[in-house]
């Protein structure tokens, strides 16, 4: 039997064809009961409009392009439902695309999401500037940066206050008698890191610490074999594992573990690395809070569980993820929109942290 088409619907409803078409695609105000006579005959007929024809005439395809750095980052997880909930009330499809926080990667997504005419883009970038970005946005194509931005983009942004979640973190080990606290970071090209990193340094300016580079480790993701970096005198590790973040944290921090000056607290701005400096801690022997106090930036169902519980800042990553889809959706139909105002990390105070020398 063959499928139904527009002119059966058109002719069941006793419409035009181009009624029909202005009810499916809402392209045109039609009244009340023409609608209902329309809708009745898509009904009655068990008609399905040709998405792709609808596209060709509305020019609006319903798909949505999405790209962060790894899925399996429980932040990212999190932040993801939140967008595909927002989306599938509304009957866009989301592409996923993963960077693993490779330029080159990021930049073969978008030529990907570009040839699939998507209507719109929310991207977590990988902080080094994109032509393909850029051009996707002076094309006109609406684009929301979700939890750090890329250089020279003219687009809004939904994140946490980065800086003043850190800030309080130190804040917080500083109050418990703790003077060395070193920062483990990925790398300061992604702005959530650098902000992050300002926060730590903010912190112990105003306690009047000295503000040591030597405790600011780095686990570059993007490399492999171990190097000296010239700048801060620090090892940075390329890993080789397909989980670069935790494998590099692991080894990295363990130069500093073994040092005889060892820091007494540790504040992790990535969950990705917080795995990795666990690790780290237990390789050397060390226990956790007696030998070393830590911080995690993130929390997630497993950090209650570990032994001692972890002292996190928590992100609203799924309400991230909503407010970045709800923006999306407003430029999509036509509405101006501002950076909103970057959402509140809260401390929460575990086992993890206790004064120095416990």
């Amino acid at each position: 039997m063959p499928k139904p088409t527009s002119m059966d619907v058109a002719r069941l409803a006793g419409v035009s064809i181009a009624t029909v078409s202005h009810v499916v695609n809402k392209t045109r105000f039609v009244s009340p009961e023409t609608e209902q006579k329309v809708l009745e005959a898509i009904k009655a007929l068990s008609y399905r409009p040709n998405a792709l024809a609808r596209s060709l005439v509305t020019n609006i395809t319903r798909k949505i392009g999405l790209v962060i750095s790894d899925i399996s980052n429980p932040f990212f997880t999190a932040a993801v439902r939140g967008i595909e909930d927002v989306f599938l009330t509304s009957h866009y499809n989301v592409i996923l695309n993963n960077t693993d926080e490779i330029p080159q990667r990021e930049d073969d997504c978008l030529r990907l999401l570009a040839s699939q005419q998507i209507d719109g883009l929310i991207i977590a970038p990988t902080g080094t500037r994109n032509e393909n970005l850029l051009a996707m946005a002076e094309s006109g194509i609406p684009i929301v940066q979700l939890d750090r931005r890329s250089p020279d983009l003219m687009a809004p942004m939904v994140g946490v206050n980065n800086e003043d979640g850190a800030y309080q973190a130190i804040r917080y080990l500083i109050s418990l008698g703790h003077e060395r606290i070193a920062c483990l970071i990925h790398y300061d090209a992604i702005t959530t890191q650098h902000d992050r990193l300002q926060g730590w340094e903010r912190a112990l300016q105003e306690a009047g610490l000295p503000v040591d580079r030597e405790l600011v480790i780095r686990a570059d993701p993007h490399f492999y074999g171990i190097q000296s970096d010239a700048q801060h005198s620090v090892p940075i590790v390329r890993p080789t594992s397909h989980r670069p973040g935790m494998r590099s944290a692991y080894e990295v921090l363990q130069v500093l573990l073994r040092s005889p000056r060892r820091p007494s607290a540790l504040f992790v701005t990535s969950n990705q690395l917080t795995l990795g400096a666990l690790y780290a801690i237990r390789e050397c022997g060390l226990a956790c809070p007696e030998d070393i106090s830590l911080i995690s930036f993130d929390d997630h169902d497993w950090a209650p569980l570990f032994s001692p519980p972890l002292t996190v800042l928590s992100q609203p990553s799924y309400r991230l993820g909503q407010t970045a889809a709800q923006l999306l959706m407003k430029m999509i139909n036509g509405e101006t929109v501002v950076d909103p105002i970057p959402q509140r990390v809260d401390l929460i105070k575990r086992a993890s942290c206790a004064a120095p020398g416990r």
